[in-house]
């Protein structure tokens, strides 16, 4: 079997390599053969935690979503010697359910997600030992990366939603498109991406028009989690979408041909050939005349999808709407707020406050029976 990687790379200039790595005493430990886990069970851990986590990351950092032996022997090369220990560090990997043979990865999108995780974690090397396939000659999926890398996809595609009921449904290239932006550019890549987000019922892929020929891809909208079926009106907005796309690719191809025959047309009249000239003069008024056809066919269509998406906001907004009402109407009426409770809580407010300046009032007043004079009172605190 070809390794996934053939020419080694220098894992030295790597910005996560680990500190160990310029430890040769340190290192000829890590690249030997594991011993018996019994004989120094805290130095096996620490090894095949250091392996694990180091493998993982440089995956992530170089954008590996699949890997095998092979490829790790060839990148982790150091001062020529090979790590001879990796076939142990795959099979707890694998028990870990971190990596996963591409086999009963392909098995896992054609049938159960749930029943086959139940059968990995039951027996987690059952199936790959029932292959008999060399480990060393293996290549296994890295499924956390896998699974990170989905949700970047569908978090790219979702922020380039402003219409839910229009702008889930895509064509397949715009599809691709959006897994280049995720720094996905190799096929098995792509292919392991759009298996995981068909699994998890993430994104959908069918095709529509007349002839079944236009192949799209639906992704759940923001805030769902699951993808639903495409809709009549989805199906109609984007056959429209494709004819606008396919007349300006035209309108393009149209443009460059009038600029060519512009040039050839002026070529002859330099060259005194008036007879060629009026020839490709005719053949440009032609494309013209097609020309301003497909163009006003691009503005109309423009025209329908606006007042579409126009149509779908004031949906939006008139449920929106319809939906703060109910909310207001709701809060009233659980809080028992209602314009004659209001007018009756006023009304004895006022009592409230009537009452207590009466209170007030009467506080203030002198008390009857104290007769001290006042005078009496000021002279005795001079004296004092």
């Amino acid at each position: 079997m070809t390794s996934l990687t053939p020419k080694p790379s220098q894992v030295e200039s790597w910005d996560r390599l680990p500190s160990d790595w310029h430890n040769d005493e340190r290192m000829d430990a890590l690249f030997a053969f594991f011993k018996d886990r019994d004989l120094n069970p805290v130095h096996y851990d620490a090894k095949m935690k250091f392996w694990s986590e180091t493998i993982i990351n440089y995956c992530e950092d170089h954008g590996l979503l699949q890997i095998d032996i092979p490829t790790v022997v060839s990148r982790f090369r150091r001062k020529g010697k090979t790590p001879k220990c990796l076939d142990k560090i795959f099979e707890e990997l694998m028990k870990q359910n971190r990596l996963i043979s591409t086999n009963d990865y392909t098995y896992s999108q054609q049938s159960s997600w749930v029943s086959w995780t139940f059968n990995r974690l039951a027996s987690p090397l059952t199936s790959w030992m029932s292959t008999k396939t060399p480990i060393d000659q293996e290549v296994f999926v890295i499924k956390e990366l896998v699974d990170k890398k989905a949700q970047q996809v569908i978090e790219t595609l979702q922020s380039n939603v402003y219409v839910p009921t229009f702008d889930c449904v895509i064509s397949y290239s715009s599809f691709i498109d959006a897994c280049r932006r995720c720094a996905l550019y190799d096929e098995n890549s792509i292919n392991l991406i759009i298996s995981t987000l068909i699994r998890d019922k993430k994104i959908l892929i069918d095709y529509v028009g007349d002839a079944k020929n236009v192949k799209v891809v639906k992704f759940i909208a923001p805030g769902t989690s699951n993808v639903r079926p495409i809709t009549e009106i989805e199906n109609s907005v984007l056959l429209l979408r494709h004819s606008k796309e396919r007349l300006e690719e035209q309108l393009k191809k149209s443009d460059q041909q009038i600029e060519g025959l512009l040039t050839d047309i002026r070529r002859h009249l330099k060259n005194s050939n008036r007879t060629a000239a009026m020839k490709l003069l005719r053949k440009k008024k032609i494309l013209e005349r097609e020309y301003e056809k497909k163009e006003s066919t691009v503005e109309h269509l423009n025209t329908v999808l606006t007042q579409i998406e126009q149509t779908d906001c004031s949906s939006l907004v008139i449920n929106a709407y319809s939906s703060g009402v109910q909310a207001h109407k709701e809060l009233l009426r659980k809080n028992g707020l209602t314009p004659d409770a209001v007018e009756d809580m006023i009304d004895e407010v006022h009592d409230m406050l009537d009452t207590q300046n009466e209170l007030d009032e009467a506080l203030s007043r002198p008390i009857a029976n104290d007769t001290t004079d006042m005078t009496e009172l000021e002279t005795e605190l001079e004296e004092l």
